[in-house]
């Protein structure tokens, strides 16, 4: 079990899986409002090769966060990060699934108030099973999912532009 103490135990667990991994990195979160160090370690495993996915709410149960969210979204695209969407509810499962090695489920989303502000706790595996296990929810998951487009992306309008503008200006307080 890793929890929050003073130091940001939970994020440096998650930037060293990352930052790690050889093969795949899978990612769900409802909130993906991330610190500069734990998008910038996706980024460069993308870039170096590895499968990185997120799959995030498409309905969201707060207009800030799912703005937020968005906000980033382009970050990934452009190091060629696979983003999801998913469409059959509100899914607000928190796991990573790294390499059918490392996995963790828990409380922590992958935002600021997570990592800085919240109580927060997470289960941490380095086992095959149970990461091979939690990798096929995952990919059991992406069957109800559809693939952001980044080229769509890209031609989305100003408006949810300046919507996503404004959310990310509150980031570390959502």
């Amino acid at each position: 079990m890793v929890r929050d103490t003073d130091w940001a135990n939970i994020m440096d667990v998650m930037f060293s899986a990352i930052t790690t991994a050889d093969d795949y990195i899978y990612i769900t979160t409802p909130y993906f409002i991330p610190n500069d160090e734990i998008i910038m370690a996706l980024q460069i495993a993308s870039k170096s090769g590895l499968d990185v996915r997120l799959l995030i709410p498409d309905k969201s149960d707060s207009w800030m966060a799912k703005h937020a969210t968005n906000s980033y979204l382009q970050r990934l695209f452009n190091a060629n990060i696979k983003v999801y969407r998913y469409t059959k509810g509100f899914i607000h499962a928190k796991t990573m699934v790294v390499d059918d090695v490392f996995s963790t489920i828990g409380t922590s989303n992958l935002d600021y108030r997570s990592f800085n502000i919240n109580f927060e706790i997470n289960a941490v595996f380095y086992n095959t099973k149970v990461s091979k296990e939690l990798k096929a929810i995952y990919l059991d998951d992406l069957e109800n999912a559809t693939l952001i487009d980044p080229e769509a992306w890209g031609k989305r309008s100003n408006f949810e532009k300046t919507k996503e503008a404004y959310a990310k200006l509150w980031a570390p307080l959502l």
